[in-house]
């Protein structure tokens, strides 16, 4: 696959409680190791190969980063999630594909971005990676982020997605769908029908099932990266979520 364009969506504000643990109500600016997200994430997609240009959506505060100013364009976000990502899109016109990708994680690296992107099938419209739901465990130990689980195994995925740009206008929609209901797996199961939900609530499904699915509801091919890099699932938006990937460097630090 030729090299994608990449869209970081660093919008959004923390909690009350969450600002006073981290000193900012930006989520995009949570320091890690004296940098903020937003940064790690950044110049881990600059860094790589398959990656061509970078836009960032988010708050004027952005602006002020230094690490930021290599990006070749720095949006301002808007009221949603949604619309954050369709002006990320409109304005970079990307040509070929795109890779959105959230940024309030510190440990997205080069490697995991570099391995997901030479592995996605070049004739899928969107592309999204997935992992067991052990292989996370093992390099997470307690992680409480929550699996799916199938006929053909336990899964968990990941916080990006790959689209092929001739596909956007047919996804319109079911981005919107999707992105609403993203913090209800019931409401994200919905999305698949009245029956299909029974099929996962059963354990009955399997991955080339969903695939077919999605693919149907979607009108383009949707197909999932398996084996993909555990960092990807990591997502720190909360107090637990931040006091976890401390307690997790401080085991790292003594290994």
């Amino acid at each position: 696959m030729n090299a994608c364009d990449a869209v970081i969506l660093a919008g959004g504000r923390a909690t009350p409680e969450m600002a006073a643990k981290t000193g900012t109500p930006i989520r995009a600016l949570f320091a890690w190791e004296g940098r903020p997200y937003v940064q790690w994430a950044y110049e881990a997609l600059r860094a790589s190969a398959h990656v061509d240009r970078i836009a960032i959506v988010g708050p004027d505060g952005l602006r002020d980063v230094l690490g930021l100013a290599g990006a070749d364009l720095l949006i301002p976000e808007r009221d949603t999630i949604t619309a954050n990502l369709f002006a990320g899109l409109d304005a970079l016109q990307p040509g070929g594909h795109a890779l959105i990708t959230a940024c309030d994680n510190p440990l997205l690296s080069t490697a995991a971005f570099d391995d997901f992107l030479s592995r996605a099938p070049s004739d899928a419209a969107v592309a999204y990676p997935i992992l067991e739901h052990a292989c996370f465990l093992d390099r997470f130990p307690g992680a409480t982020n929550t699996p799916i689980h199938l006929r053909d195994g336990c899964w968990i995925g990941g916080d990006c997605v790959l689209i092929e740009a001739t596909a956007i206008p047919t996804l319109r929609s079911s981005i919107t769908q999707v992105l609403d209901s993203r913090k209800s797996l019931i409401k994200m199961a919905l999305l698949l029908g009245l029956r299909f939900p029974l099929r996962l609530a059963l354990r009955r499904a399997t991955i080339p099932e969903v695939e077919q699915r999605v693919s149907s509801i979607a009108g383009v091919s949707f197909q999932f990266v398996r084996d993909c890099d555990p960092v990807f699932v990591v997502d720190i938006d909360d107090p637990v979520d931040w006091d976890y990937l401390a307690q997790w460097q401080a085991g790292a630090n003594c290994s």
